[in-house]
């Protein structure tokens, strides 16, 4: 197991079994000798067009970054160990990994849209079996490309490699579960131009190589002593700038002519592949390298990474990587096949892709070759004159303010906002110094803040030299993740636990709950409260929990059940005799004799009235005098005004009132 910052490298990760479809058969004996057979299929998945977002842990360089990465291999990270090993590039190569990392620069090769599957390789490739998506990416790139730029089948098992390191390493584990990490190697230094001295744009594509083992170069046996990375690959821009294009024909996937690669001095030499050295006349003449040229390059390059950033902050959650991926590949859109006809075009399913930019010449050397060696504030070194050239001029800005220790007076605005000048001193003056004495018990001061590192100098003024150290020094260790990750573990675990201590004496009656669990290590309060109550409640429960409660606490008292019971209540609800449903019960129970006694009839004389008396006597009168009056007026109504109750009756009538009508005798005609 490998430490925290370290890691071990293992060639490869083989599978218990690769990708595909499997039948297990199986032989079941039955009694008599005979035999079942079973065979059941079992399929094995693994991505094929497709990367899923969570195997990918980490890539170098970053994606749509730019830098000086001239001295190392761009690299992808995956999750699962055995990703490169589970399937097989072609026939008797199963120990080869089947994914190589190429990174190509712009011209040399183009990224498609989605696709269907079965497209994105080349034609007359077919590869056999179950796809894991139905549409994919692939990378469409000449011969010339893959002659130059790909690896061979020989580098492949050299370019991946499994990496084992601890999880707890946070810059090395990336989130990994299991510490065992699958890493592919491109076999590319990408390179800054310095024929035209302006940034590339590079474009990173995981590939597949299914099938396709025999387009990859071929090793060569003469070995070069030579090796120019600046060298020109392939650039298909001139050819693409230099054909007009019909643009239905272009959209519609039409060829062009073929007279546009005709033609002396045209690109048809580039177009066939011919690798130029730096500084050669055809290389200039393919890539001018005029300072418009440049300049134009430059605002593209520039313009193209504002636009990936655009599209990461304001594109929606769920679509933002589609979109990023989608913006990335500006200047890798062309289709070459529209292009290149005097060599093959070769498609590679591409599983994941980053572009990133080279922006200058890296490396250790170009950077000590350019220092301007001298102590701080020291002027610059006046440019050669020539003879009878006027002196120079004087210098643009004032003489630097200096002593003799080594500081240097700079401006200073404060938190006031008063502007001042302080000194300050690098670490690397040749001035000796005096160093902070230990104090009695033999330990050096140690300052928390920048602030307690100001001093003021006998002049007024402030020398900020160790509190600017001390503010470099915390952001450069807060950069550091395993940094971070070890503060936050012991402000969790120490001081976590100092804090519950001191809140646990602070308190007097959680002190002596907590009491017990003070003598150990703890992690935070709640971890050591929680183990003391525990403990405390197992030595006296009803104390510390308090007593425990019945588990059904009784109900309201039923009256009818203190008086009778439940037999009385229902003998008085249905009027039963109480004598005989207590009788029944007892030997039938309840439900029983109420099923067994008889519903009591109630039993009247016909001739005799149910309801007599003073009351009932009013109320016929009553009803009398009402049905007569009622009577009366409705019959002085129709004798008095017959013609205004037929007009009542026609203006507001229904079907009843027509019938009614209908059948009464008109008063004019004879009976």
């Amino acid at each position: 197991m490998p430490n925290i910052g370290q890691f071990v490298l293992h060639a490869k990760a083989d599978p218990p079994l690769k990708a595909g479809d499997y039948v297990l058969q199986g032989r079941q004996a039955i009694a008599g000798g005979a035999t079942e057979p079973y065979d059941g299929h079992v399929r094995v998945t693994a991505p094929r067009y497709a990367l899923p977002p969570e195997q990918l842990l980490s890539t170098f360089p970053p994606a749509n970054s730019e830098g000086a990465y001239e001295n190392r291999l761009p690299q992808v990270v995956l999750k699962r160990r055995t990703l490169p090993w589970e399937r097989s590039p072609g026939a008797g190569h199963d120990g080869t990994p089947w994914l190589a990392l190429v990174v190509i620069a712009e011209g040399e090769g183009t990224l498609s849209g989605d696709t269907p599957v079965a497209q994105c390789v080349t034609p007359g490739v077919t590869l056999a079996g179950p796809s894991d998506v139905a549409t994919g990416t692939y990378l469409s790139v000449p011969k010339t490309v893959t002659d130059k730029v790909f690896p061979t089948a020989d580098d492949l098992p050299l370019l991946c490699h499994v990496r084992e390191v601890d999880v707890r390493d946070t810059e090395l584990a990336n989130g990994d579960d299991d510490g065992f990490l699958a890493v592919v190697l491109a076999n590319r230094l990408p390179q800054y131009d310095r024929t035209a001295d302006k940034p590339v744009r590079y474009l990173a594509c995981l590939v597949n190589l299914e099938g396709q083992l025999d387009v990859l170069p071929k090793p060569t046996v003469d070995i070069a002593h030579e090796f120019l990375a600046t060298e020109l690959v392939y650039d298909v821009r001139p050819i693409a700038d230099s054909v007009p294009v019909d643009t239905d024909r272009f959209v519609m996937g039409g060829a062009l002519e073929a007279t546009a690669f005709s033609g002396a001095g045209g690109p048809q030499g580039l177009a066939a592949g011919a690798v130029q050295r730096e500084g050669s006349a055809a290389a200039r003449a393919a890539r001018p390298t005029t300072p418009a040229t440049d300049k134009a390059t430059d605002a593209q390059w520039s313009t193209t990474q504002a636009k990936v950033e655009h599209a990461a902050l304001n594109a929606d959650r769920e679509e933002a990587g589609r979109v990023v991926r989608d913006v990335m590949l500006e200047g890798f859109r062309d289709q070459v096949e529209h292009y290149v006809k005097l060599e093959p075009v070769y498609r590679f399913p591409v599983l994941t892709h980053w572009s990133f930019t080279v922006s200058g010449s890296g490396g250790f050397q170009p950077l000590m070759l350019a220092l301007d060696v001298g102590l701080l504030g020291t002027a610059p070194r006046p440019p050669d004159v020539p003879e009878g050239a006027p002196p120079p001029g004087p210098p643009p800005r004032p003489a630097a303010e200096l002593t003799e220790t080594g500081h240097v007076g700079l401006p200073h605005l404060t938190r006031r906002g008063e502007r001042v000048r302080a000194w300050y001193r690098g670490p690397l003056s040749t001035h000796p110094t005096t160093r902070d004495a230990p104090d009695a018990a033999g330990r050096l001061p140690l300052a928390h803040v920048s602030d307690q590192l100001r001093r003021v100098v006998p002049d007024g003024r402030e020398d900020l030299s160790l509190a600017s150290a001390f503010e470099i020094g915390r952001l450069l260790a807060l950069s550091q993740p395993a940094v971070v990750r070890a503060l936050m573990a012991w402000r969790s675990e120490q001081f976590g636990a100092e804090r519950a201590r001191q809140l646990a004496a602070a308190v007097s009656d959680a002190a002596a709950a907590v009491a017990p669990a003070l003598k150990g290590a703890a992690h935070d309060l709640g971890a050591l409260i929680g183990r003391s109550i525990v403990l405390a409640a197992a030595q006296d429960p009803a104390k510390t929990l308090a007593p425990s409660r019945p588990l059904v606490d009784p109900g309201r008292p039923l009256p009818f059940a203190r008086d009778g019971g439940i037999d009385q209540l229902l003998a008085e609800g249905f009027g039963f005799p109480l004598d005989a449903v207590l009788k029944r019960a007892g030997s039938l129970g309840a439900a029983g004799a109420l099923r067994a006694t008889d519903v009591v009839v109630l039993q009247g004389q016909e001739d005799e009235p149910l309801l007599e008396g003073p009351a009932v006597q009013r109320l016929r009168t009553d009803l009398g005098d009402a049905v007569d009056r009622l009577t009366a007026d409705a019959l002085k109504a129709r004798v008095d005004r017959p013609d205004a109750a037929r007009r009542t009756r026609r203006r507001s009538t229904d079907a009843l009132d027509d019938l009614l009508a209908a059948a009464e005798p008109d008063p004019g005609e004879q009976p």
